[in-house]
């Protein structure tokens, strides 16, 4: 009988203790949820330039390729200051909650990835990595690579090309650097196990 007593008293206090450790779990994800669970953002340091690697467009800006390509810090200067511009113009060119008759004037003769592609409004375009920069003082030359998932469910990834230009202290889209994009890529892990990936009519040459 005393067992019993004792066995239903830890009962009694494992359920109390079971339910303190839920009560003050709650409070503490309710109150700290947002702080764990929201990427914020954060300022990088490259070659002693910062970059505000938040939102908005904080996904657009986390593919700005800025460490592999031996870039001054002058060049990287160029693209801190032109990285707001440059990454809403690629979210709008994502095309998934923007309309493209909702561009700016000055983007309407940029290529569409989706009317190119034949994308329905329903296929989710992503930024993969902004890259391959050419910087003077009055324009920034890069690619940009998109994905998306194609038909057959495995990803296909694409390449365009674009040039900006300084004016009136903000980063304008002027034009294309080539009169067509690189297109489809075939995309491959190097040995150090990085992706790479090159233009599929390129890689048909080797």
């Amino acid at each position: 009988m005393y067992q019993e007593q004792q066995v239903n008293r830890l009962h009694t206090y494992l359920k109390l203790f079971g339910s303190l450790v839920l009560v003050f779990g709650w409070l503490f994800f309710s109150g700290c949820a947002t702080d764990f669970f929201v990427d914020k953002g954060h300022v990088d340091g490259v070659s002693g330039i910062s970059f505000e690697i938040k939102p908005p467009y904080l996904n657009e800006k986390k593919a700005f390729n800025l460490r592999a390509e031996n870039l001054s810090p002058w060049q990287l200067q160029q693209i801190s200051d032109a990285m707001p511009f440059i990454a809403a113009f690629t979210n709008a060119q994502l095309g998934n909650a923007v309309s493209s008759a909702l561009l700016p004037t000055s983007e309407t003769k940029v290529r569409s990835i989706r009317n190119i592609q034949n994308l329905n409004s329903d296929t989710f375009l992503a930024v993969k990595t902004i890259q391959n920069w050419q910087i003077t003082a009055q324009h920034i030359q890069f690619n940009i690579d998109y994905f998306y998932t194609g038909q057959d469910g495995h990803f296909v990834f694409y390449r365009d090309n674009y040039i900006f230009k300084s004016n009136k202290q903000k980063w304008v889209f002027e034009k294309h650097a080539k009169t067509e994009p690189e297109g489809v890529l075939v995309c491959e892990k190097s040995p150090q196990g990085w992706r790479v990936c090159e233009p599929l009519n390129r890689a048909k040459d080797h």
